[in-house]
């Protein structure tokens, strides 16, 4: 399991942002995944030789709440799940679509292999 800190996701996406805008690939890639390497450094995809099995936790910032996207990795295949308490405050597409970017640029996953859910948690 890993965890990446509060500051992650904004970071990610405004390179991703920039990406989107200029669509250099390679600068993109550098810096991603640097960021990805300083902010979640237990996360060595190189070394687990194709058994690539994780849960990273993203905390996600809104204007006025926090909601939780999670990345579950295996082998092959990544799926991605958006926990929101309250429904409409955070854009799961935009996330998904940042999330899914990071993943491609930085662990060998092929992106039709992405699935991606929305789970909307009630408050009691």
């Amino acid at each position: 399991m890993f965890y990446v800190n509060t500051f992650w996701f904004t970071k990610v996406s405004k390179l991703v942002a920039r990406y989107d805008k200029t669509n250099h690939l390679e600068e993109a890639m550098i810096k991603i995944t640097h960021l990805w390497k300083i902010i979640c450094p237990e996360f060595h995809y190189e070394d687990m030789q194709g058994n690539l099995q994780a849960w990273i936790f993203v905390p996600i910032h809104g204007k006025n709440h926090w909601s939780l996207a999670i990345i579950r990795i295996h082998n092959d295949v990544a799926m991605l799940a958006h926990l929101d308490s309250f429904r409409g405050t955070h854009d799961p597409e935009a996330i998904f679509h940042v999330l899914k970017i990071v993943l491609c640029l930085t662990v060998p996953i092929d992106p039709d292999l992405v699935m991606m859910g929305i789970m909307n948690v009630e408050q009691q």
